[in-house]
């Protein structure tokens, strides 16, 4: 009898934790992502055709420091008549983590804008304001 309570305590202790798993604790978002997909697609992706050529993303990297901030680099390559060219852009703000849902909301100050995303198990999904999707993992 005495087993089955030790057993019971342990298992009803087990089901009140709420975090997702363990890969769910602020410190362990922390850390250095390399971008896998963007828009739902694999790299490299095209995300603009127009007149003057085709845009593609081909790269990228998301920083989350343990000091609350974060930078995002992201590569480009624009194709216009036969020419290519290659362009990086760096974003950087802070986030806030939220445990429960494994949620975080990214500010980005420079644009004067927000973004949210899940972060859980190595990787970090962003929501970005114009509704594309941007998966990072470790």
């Amino acid at each position: 009898m005495r087993r089955f309570v030790a057993l019971l305590t342990v298992v009803l202790l087990t089901a009140c934790n709420n975090e997702i798993d363990g890969s769910t604790r602020p410190s362990s978002v922390v850390g250095t992502y390399q971008l896998q997909s963007y828009g739902g697609r694999s790299l490299p992706t095209v995300v603009s055709t127009d007149n003057g050529g085709v845009t593609e993303v081909t790269g990228g990297e998301l920083v989350i420091n343990g000091d609350n901030t974060w930078s995002e680099t992201r590569d480009y390559r624009m194709t216009t008549s036969g020419t290519t060219q290659t362009a990086s852009f760096v974003y950087s703000g802070s986030w806030v983590f939220e445990r429960d849902q494994a949620s975080m909301l990214f500010n980005l100050p420079s644009l004067q804008a927000q973004f949210s995303g899940i972060a859980a198990g190595g990787t970090v999904t962003l929501s970005l304001s114009d509704g594309s999707t941007v998966v990072y993992t470790h």
